[in-house]
């Protein structure tokens, strides 16, 4: 198929993507009024669900069954505060100079028109507890034509898609720019990651930081939302972490993370220097604090970080709602990184155990950044291997990795160790195309992206839905409730270790089938696994928006009280609950969404390319892990605007 052909059966295949929702859009329906009695309670509103067709009048009673609550719907003009006993509605009018004010009005009942369709959200306004800022409802106004319009569009991507790997010669279509090798274009660049302090200046901000978190963690508010442990950290450290940090550059964050950075001067002896010695010792040119022992063989992959990072987030709602938590999590590291740098040389609670860099080191693989060789070859005739052993300029890699072979991001942490280390200026920091590492390597790291898109999913149920019994089951410090904790920890470690993996072995096997099994049923998973990356990267950012869209007031308010003692430091303490453009937060998950299903897709494609060569097969391959790109989409669709 030539490109001019694919390109008009893409364009007319745009009709009916666009004709369906269209279509359901302008199906009749009768208006009607609702009366509904509103109960608020800890941690969720009944009924929590509300289905209405545009143009419907709504009648609420509103009723607080415990303590105070407030209301919240995005997209319209309705908020009211619910104490026990009585509720207050917000008023809001101008006076003759054009000036707006606002009142709080007691009142039995109120009344909207849903005149716009599509989903809305209802959240609590008042600070009612712990799981406060993930107290919500849900509105859904028919006919929901922006749902049925992105569901119509990630059929029509992955149709597209199809047509485009029917072309001749299409690899130039998915290949991207060219790398592009950042020191060398800017030379100022590459005599900054030479200096001995460039990455002690990136880390001490964050240690004074990150500390000073723990003592808030500690000594604050125990309530989340006023701690500001609990808001930099779990709502705008973790969105930076997803949205920015890891797309652009990776580990950028394992380069500046405060956490094992005093262990690892401990280690060394040094904060900024090198300590060098001209005698190897068991293959580094550097003698480090402790006993020096090398990490067992039998650890060298992530299934430890895989289970660790399963127990944390099954505590995850325990964990972003009380400092207390965060503060032991922290500890916990801080002490392990001291305990493992005695035993261990190298980094290896960043490279073997820390739960975050389990999945830092495989979402890498999508990173736009890349450090690597710039000449192989004069790697291969440097015999002193400078970069793995260490020099006088610069370390030993802690993360073992040597940079002349190395083909993925996975395991290299930016230290830019290797970059003061190298003796023939031969090590380059790169700009390269999203999703250019496209093989996994063993099942540790399938297991891994399985892992972080099932959380994803999971997290979308339980923090952002609004069924409160879920959040009580997973809240269970608080409700008490063991049983329905036990149900919700089965139900996440089974998908994630069972029925996920079964599905997508399933599928890989049926790939091989179709495309006439050209290699192993293993190696054809880890393959087609990749397309899940892009896929989690942009669910997890599709996740973190609401929390800096709809929460960011909390961000504002907890710098001048930053341990909710009442401090107005920077007069910002009171800094009112108003979202940024709520009701555009579907729209833009959305459209992340698509995004990903797109660069999974696409990327997954080419990644194929050396498995199965025939460009035939290759389609045939790709028909079964598509679909389920596509289906987990619309798993996501259907949560966040459905």
């Amino acid at each position: 198929m030539t490109l001019k052909r694919a390109s008009v059966f893409i364009l007319l295949s745009l009709a009916p993507a666009l004709a369906v929702p269209l279509t359901i859009h302008r199906l009749p329906a009768a208006q009607r009024t609702h009366h509904i009695k509103l109960e608020a309670h800890k941690y969720g509103y009944f009924p929590s669900r509300l289905v209405v067709h545009q143009g419907d009048t709504i009648v609420f009673t509103p009723v607080s069954k415990d303590v105070t609550h407030g209301f919240y719907l995005d997209g319209h003009p309705t908020e009211f505060i619910m104490k026990k006993g009585a509720t207050f509605e917000k008023i809001i009018w101008q006076d003759e100079k054009g000036d707006f004010h606002s009142d709080w009005d007691k009142i039995s009942t109120t009344q909207f028109t849903a005149g716009k369709a599509g989903k809305f959200t209802f959240r609590c306004t008042q600070t009612c507890g712990n799981l406060h800022p993930f107290m919500t409802g849900e509105l859904i106004v028919t006919p929901n034509t922006p749902y049925y319009l992105f569901v119509s569009f990630s059929v029509w991507v992955t149709f597209s898609l199809f047509m485009l790997f029917g072309v001749r010669g299409n690899a130039r279509l998915f290949s991207g720019f060219a790398r592009v090798n950042l020191t060398r274009r800017y030379s100022w660049l590459n005599r900054l990651m030479k200096l001995r302090g460039f990455q002690f200046a990136a880390i001490f901000p964050n240690f004074i930081i990150f500390y000073l978190f723990i003592l808030s963690s500690l000594w604050g508010s125990p309530v989340g939302n006023r701690n500001i442990a609990i808001i930099f950290v779990w709502i705008l450290w973790w969105f930076v972490l997803k949205a920015i940090l890891v797309p652009l550059g990776g580990r950028l964050w394992c380069f500046m993370c405060p956490l094992p950075a005093p262990a690892e001067w401990l280690s060394r002896k040094a904060v900024i220097g090198v300590r060098y010695s001209e005698k190897p010792l068991r293959g580094l040119h550097h003698r480090f604090s402790g006993l020096q022992k090398k990490w067992p063989k039998r650890f060298d992959n992530i299934w430890l970080q895989n289970i660790l990072f399963l127990a944390l987030i099954s505590t995850g709602m325990i964990l972003i709602t009380r400092p207390v938590a965060t503060a032991i999590l922290f500890l916990t590291i801080l002490l392990g990184s001291f305990l493992l740098s005695f035993i261990y040389r190298n980094r290896v609670l960043c490279r073997y155990l820390c739960p975050v860099g389990g999945f830092l080191g495989t979402y890498s693989m999508a990173a736009m950044t890349e450090i690597r060789a710039i000449d192989p070859e004069i790697c291969k005739k440097h015999t002193e291997k400078s970069c793995f052993s260490g020099s006088q300029n610069g370390w030993a890699c802690p993360w073992k990795q040597y940079v002349g072979n190395m083909k993925r991001n996975n395991y290299c942490g930016l230290c830019t160790e290797c970059i003061k280390s190298c003796p023939q200026d031969n090590i380059g920091v790169y700009l390269r195309p999203f999703g250019s590492d496209v093989a996994l390597k063993g099942y540790d790291e399938m297991f891994n992206v399985i892992i972080m898109l099932v959380v994803a999913i999971v997290f979308s149920i339980t923090m952002l839905g609004p069924w409160s019994e879920i959040k009580n089951a997973a809240n269970v410090t608080e409700s008490g409730q063991i049983g329905p904790f036990v149900v919700y920890l089965v139900s996440v470690w089974g998908l994630a270790l069972l029925i996920f993996p079964g599905l997508v072995a399933l599928i890989s096997s049926g790939s091989n089938y179709f495309a006439g099994r050209p290699a192993g049923t293993r190696d054809m998973a880890l393959r087609l696994t990749y397309i899940l990356i892009p896929v989690g990267i942009f669910a997890w950012i599709a996740f973190s928006l609401p929390a800096i869209m709809v929460n960011y007031g909390y961000i504002i308010a907890v710098i001048s009280d930053p341990l909710g003692l009442g401090w107005d430091l920077l007069g910002t303490a009171d800094y009112p609950f108003k979202p940024f453009l709520p009701e555009y937060v579907p729209a833009i998950q959305g459209t992340l969404l698509l995004a990903g299903l797109y660069l999974g897709i696409s990327r997954g494609y080419v990644g194929l390319t050396a498995l199965v060569p025939d460009p035939v097969a290759r389609i045939k391959a790709m028909i079964l892990p598509s679909l389920l790109a596509l289906f987990t989409v619309n798993v996501l669709l259907r949560l966040y605007m459905g």
